[in-house]
């Protein structure tokens, strides 16, 4: 049978206009890698000094080994710079804070073991027993933690000809930074940037509560990733830390790749297609392609970094704080109950049955549970709207059904929100709390 060609030459495929939800293969990430261009973010550089000496140097491997197809936008120096004494400071003093945390988390084990020993009674022997093995047990933490800051860490410092992580990084980086934008152009990107800000069109509108034109940064990243892949004319790949939806697809909390704005841009600019990478992904995919072997522990020190650095997005667009708002309101509007279930599912690892529901909130036997998330989801737009929560927060409550219409069989909370709700000070925590902060 002839094909059809009446409609001209203006039909399109699956995804002529929807590359974005292409899942790349290994094969075009290995095309990327060897002829298109790889433009690291700031974070990336940044999270250099966050890093054990293992992961920083597998890492630093995979980026020069790329040669010439490693390009760092001008802007993302710019941001490595600014911030780089801070990341410093920060990566110093949080052993100091680690090891003073430990110390006091070690006193509370310890009240907490002698209150209980004292409720069943146990033995002063045994009680004496059990509170040397918690010694010990902190002790070892402790150590170790201040081993590591009296280890490495005694060889990073602000002075840039003796700090390993610039002096490995600067070779890497010769004749590989981008140019600056020209004054006028500098001041058109600014406006579009913090116009996009505005008008919440990606990327950077996620950090439109930056001072000045800092919310444009992101911008400014992009729109030169942009012009020199026009320049070359090929694909590009993306590593970033940063998990914010002005970057990335989301579905239900969960990074897809990158958004199709920013796809559909790259590809009328004048580029190829867009990739995006975590640094834990990109050192995975690099080591296959480039070939080399990756030194022990340094892919899960590269995901600690990250599970850290991008605490909100890992819990489904949420944080402690507008968790416990949530919370905070839902029991001020009367619907404690909403969260006593909340906590429940979350420590019956995500899922609270009907017959559980019914107990926890004391309802009769008659009652329905139709309807029962319309306050979780109400105040969860109040929160979306207040600029609290990402605009594609995962949904805290959601019911579920054996099988067909009928009653919801139980309620679960979304797996990336379970450890975070795990986290949170119960109500007598909580109280115990406050009350010591208005002392």
């Amino acid at each position: 049978m002839a094909r059809d060609t009446s409609a001209g030459a203006d039909n399109r495929g699956l995804f002529d206009d929807f590359g974005a939800f292409r899942t790349p293969t290994a094969d075009d990430f290995k095309a990327v890698l060897t002829r298109g261009l790889v433009a690291p973010d700031a974070n990336v550089l940044l999270n250099l000094y966050r890093y054990t000496e293992q992961a920083r140097g597998d890492l630093l491997r995979a980026l020069g080994g790329l040669d010439n197809r490693l390009w760092v936008p001008h802007q993302a120096l710019v941001e490595f710079w600014r911030n780089r004494e801070g990341t410093l400071s920060d990566a110093r003093s949080s052993g100091a804070q680690a090891a003073e945390d430990m110390a006091g988390h070690a006193s509370q084990a310890e009240r907490t073991l002698r209150t209980w020993a004292n409720r069943v009674a146990l033995s002063e022997d045994e009680t004496d027993r059990l509170r040397g093995q918690l010694h010990d047990v902190f002790n070892d933490v402790q150590k170790a933690i201040v081993n590591v800051g009296e280890g490495e860490w005694q060889n990073i410092t602000q002075d840039t000809s003796t700090d390993p992580v610039i002096t490995k990084l600067e070779p890497a980086l010769v004749g590989r930074v981008g140019a600056p934008l020209s004054p006028e152009d500098y001041v058109k990107a600014i406006a579009e940037g913090m116009r996009r800000v505005k008008e919440r069109l990606p990327p950077g509108y996620m950090d439109r509560t930056k001072d000045g034109v800092g919310a444009a940064a992101d911008y400014l990243v992009w729109e030169q990733i942009l012009r020199e892949a026009a320049r070359r004319q090929c694909d590009v790949l993306f590593v970033t830390a940063d998990g914010k939806e002005d970057w990335w697809r989301k579905e239900q909390g969960f990074n897809r790749g990158p958004r199709p704005e920013l796809t559909e841009e790259l590809r009328t600019r004048g580029g190829g297609r867009l990739f995006m990478l975590t640094p834990k992904r990109f050192l995975e995919v690099a080591a296959s392609t480039l070939e080399f072997s990756l030194q022990e522990g340094s892919v899960e020190d590269i995901e600690r970094v990250e599970r850290i650095g991008t605490d909100e997005e890992t819990h489904g667009g949420w944080t402690a704080g507008a968790l416990q708002e949530l919370f905070d309101r839902l029991t001020y509007e009367g619907y404690g109950d909403r969260v006593a279930v909340i906590k429940y599912a979350a420590e019956m690892e995500g899922v609270a049955d009907a017959t559980s529901i019914y107990e926890i909130c004391q309802y009769d036997e008659d009652r329905s549970l139709r309807g029962f998330t319309k306050p979780v989801t109400r105040l969860t737009g109040v929160l979306r709207g207040l600029g609290k929560i990402s605009d594609s927060a995962a949904p805290v409550l959601k019911a579920e059904y054996d099988s067909g219409p009928g009653p919801a069989s139980g309620f679960s909370v979304h797996p990336l929100l379970v450890p975070l709700i795990n986290t949170l000070p119960d109500e007598g925590e909580q109280r115990k709390t406050s009350q010591a902060d208005s002392l």
